[in-house]
């Protein structure tokens, strides 16, 4: 069964406060696997705060996968500060990648 997320009194939430979702039967995440078996230069072209937000946010380093809103708490970075890193490192290791 789908779960909704409707906007309340503050407005539409932000996706990392409505909570983690995991597909328990899902397969394994095959970006994830390339990312942590790839070369050790692939982050070479990553910014220290794309690196830093990539290697947190997936587990990358071994320890746990953090939050955004536990990434933002930590560094003291904005939020969207911290999405705009995400995405445009994601996207640098795309172009890597493929």
């Amino acid at each position: 069964m789908s779960s909704y997320v409707w906007p309340n009194d503050d407005g539409w939430p932000y996706p990392d406060s409505v909570g983690e979702w995991a597909d328990q039967a899902g397969d394994i995440d095959d970006d994830l696997l390339s990312l942590r078996a790839g070369p050790p230069h692939l982050f070479d072209d990553l910014d220290p705060l794309e690196r830093q937000v990539i290697t947190s946010r997936f587990g990358l380093d071994g320890a746990v996968p953090r939050t955004m809103k536990q990434l933002h708490n930590d560094t003291g970075v904005a939020r969207a500060e911290l999405r705009e890193a995400l995405g445009s490192g994601l996207a640098k290791l795309r172009t890597q990648l493929s």
